[in-house]
């Protein structure tokens, strides 16, 4: 059952009759459980949907309720134009918004990982979320797939907004991407009244390629039967297996769906194996590049970061990733590749429903 909110009548509901407006709330029968004291409530206008925290007494059935007093909105951005409009504005506060521009392309570009983009105003927003849709959720839990990612402009919007709103699901496991570190802090400061733990997966640098199709990631290849292709899903058990944060179910179907989706770079060998590879995000951001112990010290991750970038910035997609610090051999690739590191560090962080058993996911 979904909550209607008439600007005219007061507080209603949509349930068998999806898409039908309910003008006439005299005629509508209010089961007593329908109503709280608080709810999120969805409205659309136009290509755009906002939701409202309302807080409402409850009545008896068939009764028509005060109107509820309004705290705060959320607009959900769903027309080209406004993704449009967005999209400039954050690109004018790189590189700390760089995660919501790339869920905001892959949005504007047919939303095959089933994302939608929030904010607290519009178009003088202070916060923006990426979150996956959540009528497109599937009903088993992955942290991976469910993730989010946070901009903000102002701390105090953002925390108000993830503090009033239900802008961020608390109900089940999730990751948060942030490069502020206001994100972090505000999910520590408001775990507890949320009821869950959360857990800093990693702290990492994150490095721009300013000029990828310059970029030189030719190697000389001591074996010419070395050949570059893209990963295919076939190898996702193998990526799992030497992805930091995996060797798990949830992080296998999430890099299979990357995997599907979105362009990969890999050298294979002569038997067709991956022996160097990177990939993409849903968030446009460069992921779990490896190369195997045997195969390491030649520059095959330059090879297969170049290739990928020079892709990329075909598709009009800031070219962007992040590496922790003392991983030092990715530091001198980089270096090679002539990558900008901003003072800018990317905070991946596990929220756990203190009700809910441990999942695989908690290995990350």
């Amino acid at each position: 059952m979904r909550y209607y909110v008439d600007s005219e009548v007061g507080v209603g509901v949509k349930g068998e009759r999806k898409g039908e407006r309910i003008n006439h709330l005299c005629k509508l029968q209010v089961p007593k459980k329908v109503l709280h004291s608080s709810a999120s409530i969805q409205f659309t206008t136009g290509n755009s949907t906002y939701w409202e925290k309302i807080h409402a007494p409850p009545v008896q059935p068939g009764r028509i309720p005060p109107t509820p007093q309004t705290t705060l909105k959320m607009y959900v951005l769903r027309s080209q134009e406004e993704l449009q409009v967005l999209k400039d504005e954050l690109r004018s506060c790189f590189p700390e918004s760089l995660k919501v521009y790339g869920a905001v392309l892959n949005i504007s570009r047919g939303n095959v990982f089933n994302q939608e983009v929030l904010v607290d105003s519009w178009p003088n927003f202070q916060v923006v979320i990426a979150r996956p849709r959540r009528e497109k959720m599937p009903p088993e839990t992955n942290c991976f797939a469910q993730s989010c990612a946070v901009f903000y402009k102002g701390l105090s919007a953002y925390e108000k907004l993830v503090q009033e709103t239900d802008a961020i699901d608390w109900k089940q496991e999730f990751l948060l991407h942030g490069l502020q570190r206001g994100v972090y802090q505000t999910s520590r400061n408001l775990a507890a009244a949320k009821g869950f733990s959360v857990k800093l997966v990693t702290q990492t640098q994150v490095f721009v390629l300013q000029d990828p199709l310059h970029v030189s990631g030719t190697v000389a290849m001591s074996d010419s039967e070395v050949k570059h292709s893209s990963i295919d899903s076939c190898h996702a058990a193998l990526l799992n297996e030497t992805w930091s944060v995996g060797g798990n179910e949830q992080s296998l179907q999430y890099l299979t769906q990357l995997i599907h989706h979105f362009p990969s770079s890999c050298l294979m060998d002569a038997e067709g194996c991956p022996i160097s590879w990177v990939l993409l995000d849903q968030f446009g951001c460069l992921t779990h590049a490896y190369t195997m112990p045997a195969h390491r010290g030649k520059g095959y991750i330059q090879v297969v970061m170049a290739e990928l970038a020079k892709t990329l910035q075909a598709m009009d997609y800031p070219v962007y990733g992040d590496v922790l610090e003392r991983n030092s051999a990715m530091q001198r690739a980089l270096q090679c590749l002539g990558a900008n590191l901003p003072p800018c560090f990317l905070f991946f962080d596990l929220h756990t429903p203190h009700t809910s058993a441990a999942t695989g996911s908690s290995k990350a």
